[in-house]
């Protein structure tokens, strides 16, 4: 083989080098072009703004037609221009209303209206059109409350282009058209031209054939050309009340209507499906739960919903019936002793228990024998799912044996804060409305007015209310002592009525409906009527006491046994303690977090 040449090799690694700087250009320029196509957007000249104002007293405070024509010279590649007028003046809403957006040069005209800092901001142009070079648009719209009143002259303050473009201007024009019946002030108008306070006046005002005009030439970005025009008094006249109010009216209404149509929908849903059937009227003292309802059955049809303190009578309920027994014993802790609570389990044999019964024992004991005991302490988050299964359980196993109209679950379950989220995503995907800051307000106050009726839907049938009645009978019994339920029955008015005499008082009528007290929260006078009637601890309850009776009982059931248990059945809060080791941080205790993905 013949050895290479020391020239083909030269001219073989010159060629390698052209080709590299040439893929180095190309992705340069893929990398740069974009970037210089973004911030060209807002480099370009306005050659021409032309403003013609249209002012007459159909608005006693003077209303004004706008026509702006906008001449640019687009140096980079666009879609279109902004507008931003001001929604108020001097603290009084000018009610912009847009009557037209044109494009003489065949720029595309189509516009949004979004409201930003206390702008109407047009958004003229089409997203999906790329445009360049000269081109012109018009806008056309009609202002109210545009005159200021003083005690010699009424006055039309005015500026044209506005102090907040970040482009330079050509040639600035503003004609003002003098009412045919108004007369212009002995004053001559004037003129101001530069940024915001200057009091220079780069212009020229002239008079004459029923037009004011005003020009200006050469305004650098953030100037303006602004002009002053005084009229003699009577053609415009100050603002009564009645007008404030029309002033207003417009706003009040983009924010009472969403409230009116969203937040209506659920009152009138309400209306129909939302309230109970007629009962009585009439409560009778009860000695025992209607239709044999266990106690938590008795607390979701009073509060339509498994509340914690229902599921914690249900523990105690199976405790008097033998199924286990609450230990309780003295903790010292670092601030002193405090009170500690274990479950024994009693019996093993659960075939008679009901479905949720069966679930709650489960989560306690799970595959524990007979006699072994299980701390409350170690119980925190593991009932979680038994708690949630059993509050689904329940108003469902209700409804269908009759005692709501349909399950309440679904209603009471709904915060006001999802419904309130609902709100925000109609305002996200409805561009009118995310525009609009009134009408957004409005539309999460329906939602919330909404939210509040829907969360009231759950009603209960005849059946439900009769038992309801019942219940209230049953708590009037439990919390009344004998002789203030005698007078409440005697009295007119009261709608209450008489029945047979109660029942004897006896440990087992008291550990018979201590559970229901518990759910009715009236544990504490319950206990009273009984205070002395232990002889001796029940077999059910064990623990540290001097002495025993059944108030002790009832505080010690009420308070501490139930505040223990109940930490077994709420979701886990986000952690007070740093995340570091040895702090007590845990998987999803921390603020924040959430997902995400591509858009």
């Amino acid at each position: 083989m013949l050895p290479r040449s020391k020239t083909s090799s030269t001219r073989k690694g010159s060629e390698i080098k052209r080709l590299f700087a040439l893929l180095g250009l190309l992705l340069a320029g893929s990398l740069f072009a974009p970037t210089v196509a973004l911030a060209d957007v807002n480099g370009f000249t306005v050659t021409n703004f032309t403003a013609d104002y249209y002012l007459t007293n159909a608005d006693n405070q003077g209303q004004m037609r706008v026509v702006e024509k906008i001449s640019v010279d687009f140096a980079g590649f666009n879609h279109g221009i902004l507008r931003a007028i001001p929604g108020s003046y001097k603290g009084l809403p000018l009610n912009i209303r847009v009557n037209s957006v044109a494009s003489a040069t065949g720029a595309p005209a189509g516009y949004t209206a979004s409201t930003q800092n206390g702008n109407e901001v047009l958004k003229i142009g089409d997203p999906n059109v790329v445009i360049t070079g000269p081109q012109e648009y018009t806008i056309d719209y009609t202002l109210q409350n545009v005159v200021t009143f003083y005690n010699d002259h009424d006055e039309l303050y005015w500026n044209v282009n506005g102090d907040q473009w970040d482009q330079d201007f050509d040639y600035v024009t503003a004609r003002l058209h003098v009412p045919p019946d108004a007369r212009l002030f002995d004053q001559q108008p004037r003129c101001f031209t530069g940024s915001y306070g200057s009091t220079t006046n780069n212009c020229t005002v002239t008079v004459g054939n029923g037009l004011v005009t005003v020009t200006a030439q050469k305004l650098s970005m953030n100037e303006t050309l602004s002009f002053v025009a005084g009229f003699d008094k009577g053609y415009f006249h100050p603002a009564t009340w009645l007008d404030r109010v029309r002033d207003y009216a417009s706003s009040a209404l983009q924010f009472v209507v969403p409230i009116l149509l969203i937040g209506g929908i659920g009152f009138i849903w309400w209306l129909k499906r939302g309230r109970d059937a007629r009962g009585t009227g009439i409560i009778i003292p009860q000695y025992d739960a209607p239709d044999n309802l266990s106690p938590l059955e008795v607390g979701t049809v009073a509060d339509f919903k498994v509340e914690n303190r229902a599921l914690t009578a249900t523990i105690i309920d199976l405790a008097i019936r033998k199924y286990l027994r609450i230990v309780e014993s003295d903790k010292k802790g670092v601030l002193g002793t405090n009170k500690a609570y274990a479950l024994q389990l009693l019996n093993k044999d659960w075939s008679s228990l009901n479905a949720w019964e069966k679930e709650l024992m489960g989560g306690l004991f799970g595959v524990l024998g007979e006699n072994e005991l299980v701390d409350l302490a170690d119980m925190a988050t593991k009932l979680q799912a038994e708690a949630k299964s059993i509050k689904t359980l329940v108003p469902l196993s209700l409804t269908e044996r009759g005692y709501f109209v349909s399950n309440p679950a679904r209603f009471v379950a709904v915060s006001v804060g999802s419904v309130a989220l609902t709100g925000l995503g109609v305002v996200w995907f409805v561009p009118w409305v995310r525009a609009n800051l009134i009408v957004t307000i409005g539309v999460i106050a329906g939602a919330l007015v909404f939210a509040v009726f829907y969360h009231f839907l759950a009603a209960r049938t005849a059946k439900g209310v009769a038992a309801e009645e019942y219940i209230k009978g049953l708590k009037l019994y439990l919390e009344v002592a004998e002789k203030d339920r005698i007078k409440m029955l005697q009295s007119p008015d009261a709608p209450y009525a008489s029945k047979t005499n109660a029942p004897a008082h006896t440990v087992e009528l008291f550990e018979r409906l201590l559970p229901y007290a518990i759910v009715l929260q009236v544990e504490e006078q319950w206990a009273k009527k009984f205070k002395d009637i232990y002889t001796s601890p029940p077999d059910w309850y064990t623990g540290n006491y001097a002495a025993f009776n059944a108030g002790y009982l009832a505080g010690a059931l009420g308070s501490g046994f139930s505040g223990a248990i109940a930490t077994s059945f709420n979701p886990p809060r986000s952690s007070s303690f740093s995340g570091f080791a040895g702090g007590g941080g845990f998987a999803g205790g921390g603020g924040g977090g959430g997902g995400g993905g591509g858009w």
